[in-house]
């Protein structure tokens, strides 16, 4: 979405972020965000679409509150590409830290399922590299990773996704599967596995199954996907999100594991789309879809 146009890519990927990641690891997190301050003034379209729907969210915020979430966002954006090439170095345990983690390992000691589940909010990758560092083994559906650039990215783009890819599965050791291909070994996966799936991923349109849910002063559509599987697997879902210091360290955070035999598909995705709203609202410029909020309202 951000930055898919920018010829800037080049330079980023390829001389500043390797410079960057040869440094000491809170230097290299400095100089992504002083680097995010050049992007916050070259894309002004892209700032001023978010301010735009964080002030429809956040109607009594002031200018100066804008200016800084708007600004979180682009130093966000910078940290989390730098992330890349930080997740299999040694300070690694410095930089990322779980925090009730226990319950999912705990589960999984069991022999019991555990799909995770989380938004596009913060440095969500860096929470992957923390658990297998734990032990554990992650696998996910993509979007990405595709033959071809079929969502039409800068050339730039696709290959760091497709390299970042490859790193993150290296990394979590665990399957990475495209969005429409086929989805049965899934199944098969998580008796080995962590699979994470992202419930607010913004769609062109509503897809069959979806439930609409109250979220941000209005409501969005998001579909089924996780309850879906998380019931016929009996799986828990172990709900979590990245908590950002804005020096380059984080925590992912979790929530208690969630049964979805408790509740019906609208109950189960409300109350997730309960939780990643409280961290919305906790730091508004961590959330990754402001520009996708629109299409997340569609019914």
């Amino acid at each position: 979405m951000l930055f898919t146009r920018s010829v800037e890519h080049s330079w980023r990927y390829a001389q500043a972020f390797p410079l960057y990641a040869r440094l000491p690891w809170r230097a290299a997190y400095r100089l992504a965000a002083w680097q995010s301050n050049y992007f916050y003034q070259k894309h002004a379209q892209t700032r001023e679409l978010i301010r735009a729907q964080m002030q429809q969210v956040f109607t009594e915020a002031s200018t100066e509150q804008m200016d800084t979430w708007v600004h979180d966002y682009f130093c966000m954006v910078e940290q989390e590409a730098l992330d890349t090439w930080f997740l299999d170095q040694p300070s690694m345990p410095e930089i990322v830290q779980l925090s009730g983690f226990e319950g999912v390992q705990t589960a999984r000691a069991s022999g019991q399922k555990v799909l995770l589940s989380t938004g596009h909010f913060g440095r969500f990758w860096m929470a992957g590299a923390a658990m297998r560092q734990a032990g554990q083994t992650i696998g996910t559906i993509t979007r990405d990773g595709g033959a071809t650039n079929r969502h039409g990215l800068h050339p730039a783009e696709y290959r760091y996704r497709l390299w970042k890819l490859q790193r993150l599965q290296r990394v979590l050791a665990g399957p990475f599967l495209v969005e429409g291909e086929d989805l049965r070994p899934l199944y098969k996966e998580l008796n080995k596995h962590l699979i994470t799936l992202l419930f607010d991923v913004s769609y062109n349109e509503t897809l069959r199954g979806s439930v609409t849910v109250p979220f941000l002063n209005g409501t969005i559509s998001v579909p089924t996907g996780i309850y879906k599987i998380a019931k016929k697997t009996k799986a828990v879902v172990a709900p979590f999100y990245m908590q950002d210091s804005g020096s380059g360290a984080v925590v992912a955070e979790f929530s208690q594991l969630l049964d979805p035999h408790n509740y019906n598909d609208e109950e189960f995705m409300s109350l997730l789309a309960t939780q990643l709203e409280s961290r919305i609202r906790a730091r508004p410029g961590q959330w990754w879809l402001w520009e996708a909020l629109p299409l997340l309202r569609r019914q």
